[in-house]
C-alpha cells in the first residue's frame, strides 16, 4: 500500500470520521490520556484511536514539547498544562500544598529527582505537589493505593498508615510487609516496567495518612541519600506544620 492509500486507510477509520487535521488527532490522542486511569504507551494509543503509530508518535513528540503530556518509561499521562482544577481542594490539601514547596525544593536539590508529598484520598494515592526537572520523571495525579499490595512506595506507605485497616490480621497476605514499612519508616520500590525507583516516608500526626518521595529514573536514585534526604525533610516538615497549628489554633 502506497502512502497516499495508506494515510486515506487511516482517515477513513480515524475517531469515527470526527476530524483528519493534526489538531483533531492530537485532541483525541490527549482525551485519550485524559480519560484513561492508567498512563498509555505509544502502542495502545495508536489500537485505541485507530492511528498509524508514526502518526501517533509525532502527536505525542508535539504535546509533550507543550508540556501538555508527560512520559515516564514508554508511558505517557497528562502534563501540568491539563492538570485537574484544585479549587476544590479541602483545607488539608492546600495546607499541605502551601507549605511543602520549600521541602520539596530541597528534597530535589539534595538528591536530582522527583520530589512529592501525596495523601490518601478515598482509594488513591493523590499527589499534591511535585518538583521535578525537565529530565526527572513526573507522577500522575491519582494512583490507586488500595491493591493487595500498592504497586509504588507512595502507595505502600500510605496504605501502612491507613486508619483501620487490616494490617494486624495475620490472613492479611501484606501484613508482614506493610508492618515493616511502619517498623522503619520508609518505603522503596524499583519498578521496572516503569523503569523508575521510588522511595517513601511517612508524615506522621497528621489528620489523614500522607508521604513524601523521592523518585527517579531506575538504578539512578541512591537510596541512602534518598532515605536519609526524605526522613530529615519529613522531621522538618513535621515541625513546621506543627507550629503552624499551634499559631492557628491560638489565633482561632
Amino acid at each position: 500500500m502506497n502512502a497516499s492509500l495508506a494515510s486515506k486507510s487511516e482517515e477513513d477509520t480515524f475517531a469515527g470520521g470526527i476530524g483528519h487535521s493534526a489538531v483533531d488527532k492530537a485532541m483525541v490522542v490527549l482525551a485519550s490520556l485524559i480519560t484513561s486511569e492508567v498512563p498509555l504507551s505509544l502502542t495502545q494509543l495508536s489500537q485505541h484511536n485507530r492511528l498509524a503509530k508514526a502518526t501517533v508518535h509525532r502527536v505525542l513528540a508535539a504535546l509533550l514539547a507543550h508540556g501538555m503530556i508527560v512520559r515516564t518509561g514508554d508511558k505517557y499521562y497528562p502534563g501540568g498544562m491539563v492538570q485537574p482544577d484544585r479549587s476544590g481542594d479541602d483545607g488539608f490539601v492546600a495546607s499541605l500544598r502551601q507549605h511543602a514547596t520549600p521541602y520539596l525544593v530541597d528534597l530535589h536539590q539534595m538528591t536530582g529527582h522527583t520530589a512529592s508529598i501525596s495523601v490518601l484520598a478515598d482509594e488513591s494515592a493523590q499527589v499534591v505537589n511535585q518538583i521535578f526537572g525537565h529530565r526527572t520523571p513526573r507522577l500522575p495525579n491519582m494512583v490507586s493505593a488500595t491493591s493487595r499490595f500498592p504497586q509504588t512506595a507512595i502507595g505502600q506507605v500510605l496504605r501502612a498508615y491507613q486508619v483501620g485497616q487490616d494490617i494486624g490480621h495475620p490472613s492479611a497476605p501484606t501484613a508482614d510487609q506493610l508492618w515493616e514499612i511502619r517498623r522503619i519508616g520508609l518505603a522503596q520500590v524499583d519498578d521496572v516496567v516503569q523503569k523508575v525507583t521510588n522511595i517513601a516516608v511517612p508524615l506522621t500526626g497528621l489528620q489523614r495518612p500522607a508521604a513524601l518521595a523521592v523518585t527517579g529514573h531506575f538504578q539512578q536514585v541512591n537510596p541512602l541519600i534518598a532515605a536519609r534526604a526524605l526522613r530529615r525533610a519529613a522531621f522538618e516538615f513535621g515541625r513546621r506544620l506543627m507550629a503552624y497549628r499551634m499559631v492557628t489554633d491560638r489565633c482561632c
